[in-house]
């Protein structure tokens, strides 16, 4: 399976079962060590600094097991997708690329309702993109959770690739509904 089909199975997983998934984040938690802020992976060769460190899961956890609502499945859109490829391929020229929207999604169709963009830099699993998105370290807003379980997004796209600064990047597209102008069949 292609890293950007699991990583649209990961969304669907905590979209219909956040308080299930608390225990991916259980998981995750574990790899900080000594009560320190830095992250390691077992099979990493060195760690990650966070900035909020075991605290950021904790809150995380805790926001899944109380008050996270499921929602709805997405739906893979291939206008989306590559939606997503664009986003990508800026993000990779610069990390702090400041990509207008309008211009993107105009060349491959149009959204009506919610358009959410997430990147994450990094995380070379489907999982760690997703952990790394929902526990939100350094953002207090947690505004990429609350785009994960938003309930007005019924259509997704994703795109995954190296970085040559991060190592890897991720790009989520979603939103409420997606014509696609050039493919009339636009299941992915």
């Amino acid at each position: 399976m292609s890293f950007e089909k699991s990583l649209i199975d990961e969304i669907n997983q905590f979209r219909t079962n956040p308080a299930g998934y608390a225990q991916k984040l259980v998981k995750n938690k574990a790899y900080f060590k000594d009560g320190s802020n830095i992250w390691k992976h077992p099979d990493a060769k060195a760690g990650i600094k966070t900035e909020e460190g075991p605290a950021a899961y904790d809150e995380a956890i805790n926001y899944l097991k109380t008050k996270a609502k499921a929602v709805e499945k997405l739906t893979a859109s291939k206008g989306l997708n590559k939606i997503a490829l664009d986003f990508m391929a800026e993000y990779q020229k610069n990390a702090d690329a400041d990509v207008e929207i309008d211009k993107i999604v105009d060349k491959h169709g149009s959204f009506t309702g919610n358009f959410r963009r997430l990147v994450q830099f990094g995380s070379d699993t489907p999982e760690l993109v997703i952990v790394n998105l929902i526990v939100g370290d350094g953002d207090k807003s947690r505004g990429y959770r609350d785009a994960l379980l938003a309930d007005n997004l019924k259509r997704v796209g994703v795109a995954h690739g190296k970085h040559d600064v991060y190592r890897q990047v991720s790009v989520i597209v979603a939103c409420t509904k997606f014509e696609n102008t050039i493919d009339a069949d636009d299941s992915a």
